[in-house]
């Protein structure tokens, strides 16, 4: 375990220790998995060395969850669905949900936190990429090929009810959330 990855001198002790056979897990800061890549690039690790080490990348956000109590069926507000569209390249399908405000969730209507995933699974096409120091719009698009994307993700919970639409774009503020 590394605990995070600052600096060069933390990177390449992660890589060299995964060259020589371990596994190893830490965290980056990056908006998106693909962006792993690039943040280890722009920290000086020679673009060789991240082929032959990197596996995989699972990103994450956090997105509160609707309460189970008070949660009910809602109409989304246009530019709420309109916001989403652009971001993602269409727009939300299914049902959208929301809490009314209780006791259990204090009025919010939220109550507790979820994840939304994805994992950057690095293969012999994404290594290419990354020998060739490709940028992260190039890599994304490649992998979105096989990955479903954080934003893919939210949209599913949200559909399920788990979360809400609003929420999705709370977390994204602003970021390339897809």
């Amino acid at each position: 375990m590394v605990g995070e990855i600052r600096d060069v001198e933390t990177a390449e002790i992660a890589i060299r220790a995964a060259l020589t056979g371990h596994q190893v897990f830490s965290t980056l800061h990056t908006n998106d998995a693909t962006g792993a890549v690039t943040r280890l690039l722009d920290m000086g690790v020679e673009a060789f060395l991240i082929s032959s080490a990197l596996e995989g990348v699972l990103a994450q956000r956090l997105v509160r969850r609707i309460c189970p109590t008070c949660r009910h069926e809602v109409h989304p507000p246009p530019a709420v669905v309109e916001r989403l569209a652009v971001l993602s390249g269409r727009a939300p399908h299914g049902r959208a949900y929301a809490g009314r405000g209780c006791e259990e969730c204090r009025g919010t209507g939220y109550r507790g936190r979820i994840g939304i995933f994805e994992l950057l699974a690095v293969g012999s096409e994404i290594r290419e990429l990354i020998l060739h120091r490709r940028s992260n719009a190039e890599l994304r698009a490649v992998a979105q090929r096989t990955m479903m994307s954080m934003h893919q993700d939210a949209l599913e919970k949200a559909a399920a009810g788990i979360t809400t639409l609003e929420e999705i774009l709370r977390v994204s503020s602003g970021d390339q959330l897809e």
